[in-house]
Formats: structure tokens, C-alpha cells, sequence
């Protein structure tokens, strides 16, 4: 194939999950020439297909579950038979995930995103092949630009015996071929926490091991403090600085699995997940055709662009590491474009909103209390409890909280966490609150309807703006 038949294009994107489709759709409303190129016969990468959304949709499940086990109502029964399956309760997930595949396939579409089915793979810095299932090439594609969303799979060790029956990672378990009655959960991150809460949710007894010393160390204190609780209410056991030193069958009819520790603790269940890390999907790009090399874990480098060594090659999302969430992956592929070309754009903001959908749900943006600490910079904090708002004493949450951080000094939020029903949701109020630079005293001068968990925010903020006053801080 001669030089001047190759196809060419303003950017060449690598992957349709979040990452991929959003640069592709800013590049597009920009007036570029956009080829999008997913190995997967689908796009929309872990997120729609195998992640967030399946496993969103069975939380649902279990908090519906869980709900009618909590608040029992006179004369009213339920009860889980024992043929009850993963699938049984995953009855929407085809129905949301074909919905989002539509819009998403719609909105490729009225963009003139054009789509090519493969694998694609660097031949130089500016050509990218695109490979058949068979490996053989189908076509090759030039761009000025080029965007690597590849995300990332489970990290699969040697030594742990995949199978698909008793031993799944975390893109797998939802392809359960029964529902377990017990369940080991190695890895007690994101995903880990996660899963261990929704299957216990749904009376699975779940040992959680934990390689660290304390779960989650990057959030506040006080909020993991009220999550490791709210788990043990539902029969999480979590077992802190252990890992795994061997895994293999056990006996038992089905099969189940045996998992000798690095402490000697013997550890056996129906099922095992194992979900310690994730690595990027760089294999076989054809790097070493344009002098990149992914670290260990299969992750890009990037600077403060998006861009790699090579000012024109950017990566988004999973394949460049943290935070790995689809919200964040979104933002750097429109980012990405936007530097590559010179966009003119909304501010981008660094500060972006956390969330883990565990039962209850953790959500943070902004600076933790110990980060403050640890820069000896002055705080006063605010608190809204679930247990004494109205709408938390509905539903039943009474243990949920709201902590809202502000600067000593000027009274400006630092930094919002919450622990509870909705917080996912909740936490982009303090996230408008954050980025206008609001104060103590206009977060307890806001009127939110009645009974509402979004009334939290004014009690939190009263008491930080009394504390406030009582050090002298003026009110503007």
C-alpha cells in the first residue's frame, strides 16, 4: 500500500470506552476528521460492557434486598431461595447497558465518527494498523493526532488459578454460575470494597483481606471509620496486612476453593474474587515502534497535557493509572483534545469528585482532614448527621455522615466527604460549593427543601460558621 492511498485523519483514537468516545466526540464537534478504532465488537469499553454499569446494576439489587431485610414490615415476608442466581438479579443491566450502547453508537454516528473494528497498533509515530481477529492487517490509518484509551484488565498473577467456576477476577464475577454462600474477596480496594458489599448485601458471608494496614488510606478517617462499621453490620470479616501464599481446590460438592495465607490463617469458601490492581491494555500496541515504554503495570506516562514523549500522542483514562474512574477518564479525553488542538473551552477543573459505590455509598472531593493536617494549614470542620436529619431517619440511615472542611482563616470550603445513602450523588453539591469559593456562612445561608439528605450541607456548615465566628472570622 503506497503512502498517499492511506486514509488520513486530524486524530486517530485507540479505544471506545469513556476516554475514547468523549475525546472523539470533542474532536468531531471541533470540526476534525475523527477514526475511532475498538477491538471489542461493542464500544463503550469496561465501563458499559463488563464494569460500572453491571455491577451497578446488581448493587441495586442488593440494596433492594438488603432494604426489605432492614426495615421489616408487619405481615410482610421475603425470603432468597437457594436457586436464586447472579443473573436473577442483573434483570435491567441488558436493558441499561443496550440503552447506553445506542446512545453512544447515535452520537458516533451524528458526529461522523468513523469506526473501525480491530486492534489497532502503532506502526509509526503518525500510522497505526488496524489487525483483523485472525492478525492480519485490514487497514492502516495516518493522524496528525493520536489518543491512547486502551483502560486497563484485572491483574492476573501465575499463581492464581483462574477458572471461571470458584476462582474469578473482577470482570468475571459477574458471570456467576450460582449464587455462593461464601466468598473470599482478595484485594480491599475500590473494586474489592465494592463487591464484598453488595454480595454481602445479598447474605453471602465475605472475608475481605486487606494487604494494607488500614482500608483505604488515601480518604478521611472519620468516614472509613463509619464504612468499616456499616460492613461489619453486614457480615463483612476484613482482615487487615495479610495476603494470599497459596490458592487451590478444596474439597466439597460444588467444588469450592482453599487459600493458604502469608500468616498461615487457612481461608476457604465457595468462591474467591481476586481484584488486587489492574493493568493498562498497552500489550501489543506496537510501543516499541514509537519509543514508549509502559512501566510494570502496563501504564503510560503523561505531563500535565495528556501528552507522552511525543507532543502529538496523548493517553486517557485507565492506561495512564488513578484515579481510573470513567468520570475522570471522560475529562481527559475532551481535555486531551482540547491541548492538542488549541480548543478554546470550559475551565477544567483538577479537583474532581471521588465515589465508592459500597453499601453504604463513600464520596469525597477536596482536601481530607489529614492532608491538612500534614500541611499545618488551619481548618474548622462541620458535620451533618444522617441520624438527625429528618429524610436519614426515614430511610433508615442513621449512621451516614456529612463533613464538610473550611479554612480557618477565610471560612472557603476545602473539602467535602460523606459516607451514606446518596452520596454519590450529593457530594456534587459540595462540589459547586467548592469551585465558586464558597464560605462557611453561604453554605448555612442555603434553604434546601424539607425533609432532604441535601439539608446536611446547611446544619454542617452552621457549625463550622459558629465555630468561625467564635475565632473572630468576619462575615462578608
Amino acid at each position: 500500500m503506497v503512502e498517499s492511498s492511506i486514509p488520513s485523519y486530524d486524530i486517530i483514537i485507540l479505544g471506545g470506552g469513556p476516554g475514547g468516545e468523549r475525546a472523539a466526540i470533542q474532536a468531531a464537534k471541533a470540526g476534525k476528521r475523527v477514526a475511532l478504532v475498538e477491538r471489542a465488537h461493542v464500544v463503550g469499553g469496561a465501563a458499559i460492557n463488563w464494569g460500572t454499569i453491571p455491577s451497578k446494576t446488581l448493587r441495586e439489587s442488593a440494596l433492594f434486598v438488603h432494604g426489605l431485610q432492614r426495615h421489616r414490615l408487619h405481615g410482610f415476608q421475603a425470603e432468597l431461595t437457594d436457586e436464586v442466581t447472579v443473573a436473577d438479579f442483573m434483570y435491567r443491566e441488558r436493558l441499561v447497558v443496550q440503552r447506553e450502547l445506542e446512545l453512544i453508537g447515535s452520537s458516533l454516528g451524528r458526529y461522523r465518527v468513523e469506526v473501525f473494528r480491530g486492534h489497532g497498533r502503532f506502526v509509526d509515530p503518525h500510522t497505526v494498523e488496524v489487525l483483523g481477529k485472525d492478525g492480519r492487517r485490514k487497514t492502516l490509518l495516518r493522524g496528525d493526532v493520536l489518543v491512547i484509551a486502551t483502560g486497563s484488565r484485572p491483574n492476573h498473577p501465575d499463581d492464581v488459578p483462574f477458572d471461571g467456576f470458584t476462582v474469578f477476577d473482577s470482570d468475571a464475577i459477574l458471570k456467576l454460575p450460582r449464587m455462593p454462600k461464601t466468598m473470599i474477596v482478595l484485594g480491599a480496594g475500590v473494586i474489592g470494597i465494592e463487591y464484598a458489599s453488595i454480595f454481602a448485601a445479598l447474605g453471602v458471608y465475605v472475608t475481605l483481606v486487606d494487604t494494607r494496614a488500614e482500608l483505604l488510606p488515601y480518604l478521611d478517617r472519620e468516614i472509613v471509620g463509619i464504612l468499616e462499621r456499616a460492613l461489619g453490620g453486614l457480615h463483612v470479616e476484613i482482615r487487615h496486612e495479610d495476603r494470599y501464599a497459596r490458592i487451590e481446590p478444596a474439597r466439597g460438592t460444588p467444588p469450592r476453593v482453599r487459600c493458604v495465607m502469608a500468616s498461615g490463617r487457612e481461608l476457604s469458601a465457595d468462591v474467591l474474587l481476586y481484584c488486587v490492581g489492574r493493568d493498562g491494555n498497552t500489550n501489543d500496541l506496537g510501543l516499541e515502534h514509537i519509543g514508549i515504554t509502559a512501566d510494570k503495570y502496563g501504564l503510560l506516562e503523561v505531563d500535565e497535557r495528556l501528552a507522552t514523549k511525543h507532543p502529538h500522542i496523548f493517553a486517557v483514562g485507565d492506561v495512564i493509572g488513578y484515579p481510573a474512574l470513567a468520570s475522570t477518564a471522560m475529562e481527559q479525553g475532551r481535555r486531551a483534545v482540547r491541548n492538542a488542538f488549541g480548543l478554546p473551552g470550559l475551565r477544567s477543573h483538577e479537583v474532581l469528585p471521588f465515589a465508592i459505590y459500597s453499601i453504604p455509598e463513600v464520596s469525597y472531593i477536596g482536601l481530607t482532614e489529614e492532608k491538612l493536617k500534614e500541611s499545618g494549614r488551619a481548618y474548622v470542620a462541620g458535620r451533618g448527621h444522617y441520624g438527625m436529619n429528618p429524610r436519614g431517619q426515614i430511610i433508615g440511615d442513621t449512621d451516614g455522615l456529612l463533613k464538610l472542611l473550611f479554612d480557618a482563616a477565610d471560612g472557603r470550603l476545602l473539602g467535602a466527604h460523606m459516607v451514606g445513602e446518596s452520596a454519590s450523588e450529593l457530594i456534587h453539591i459540595g462540589q459547586a460549593y467548592l469551585n465558586m469559593k464558597a464560605t462557611a456562612f453561604d453554605l448555612a445561608e442555603s434553604l434546601y427543601n424539607y425533609p432532604t439528605l441535601a439539608d446536611l450541607y446547611r446544619h454542617a456548615a452552621q457549625t463550622a460558621a459558629a465555630e468561625l465566628i467564635a475565632r473572630g472570622v468576619q462575615v462578608e
